[in-house]
């Protein structure tokens, strides 16, 4: 298993921060979807609290904060969001914002009570996120045919699938598709022997092509008999965390 460089990634975040202070930021990517290989990027994905002065003025403060490059000779993706925009996604189910503050390769952890916040907040609106990221990635594959892409379709399938059926998050691909029934461990290994980029080989393409219907279909059935909430049950104590911190950079 590849462990990416936390230190190379807190340096990237010093060396191109957002514009406020980062209350959480992580790792996430393949490098806890369990299907890393060398050439895979640093996905670093975080949240950040504007100044609370900027909040008053003429000018909304910016919504994220992006920045792509090769630093120290590894390719970092960098992302954070301003905490309204953040929390206002978590609360609409968008699997992304819960993946990340869930992360287990932390950078910055300044809050136990957010990550709390963030697992209580789980509900029926995440199935919207995962069939849609099902669906655009069963798009990308069609046309790129690399393990990558499979690898990633298997990933949003089963953690939406697990998190309807349990009501927690579960990123790593390698411990969900036993649980469900799937083998992907050809796939995992032909990425990390050819990298992010190489095509698969035409049978073992057509193979787990054959298994993205029932995906979606196991995906939709979670859903169906899921017990989470419609919505997310704790949405007045994400506001209140959030004006406790802007009440704080006072």
């Amino acid at each position: 298993m590849l462990i990416p460089d936390l230190d190379i990634c807190r340096r990237f975040l010093e060396h191109r921060p957002p514009p406020g202070r980062v209350v959480q930021c992580a790792v996430t990517g393949a490098h806890i979807y369990g299907f890393p290989s060398e050439d895979s990027d640093l996905d670093i994905k975080g949240m950040h609290l504007a100044p609370t002065r900027d909040l008053l003025g003429l000018h909304a403060p910016t919504e994220a904060h992006d920045a792509l490059e090769i630093f120290e000779d590894v390719e970092c993706d960098l992302t954070t969001h301003e905490a309204r925009t953040a929390l206002s996604l978590l609360l609409r189910g968008n699997g992304n914002m819960l993946e990340r503050f869930t992360s287990p390769l932390q950078l910055v952890n300044g809050s136990e009570e957010l990550r709390q916040l963030a697992e209580q907040s789980v509900s029926l609106q995440s199935y919207r996120h995962y069939s849609g990221y099902l669906k655009g990635m069963r798009r990308e594959h069609a046309s790129k045919r690399r393990a990558k892409t499979a690898l990633y379709a298997y990933r949003v399938a089963l953690t939406g699938m697990h998190l309807l059926k349990t009501g927690t998050i579960e990123p790593n691909v390698n411990t969900l598709a036993p649980l469900y029934g799937r083998d992907v461990t050809e796939l995992v290994a032909f990425k990390r022997e050819h990298g992010e980029k190489c095509a698969l080989p035409a049978a073992l393409d057509e193979h787990h092509r054959a298994a993205f219907d029932g995906l979606a279909k196991d995906l939709a059935e979670a859903r169906a008999s899921s017990k989470l909430p419609e919505q997310a049950p704790n949405a007045a104590d994400i506001e209140d965390w959030l004006v406790r911190a802007r009440l704080g950079q006072l």
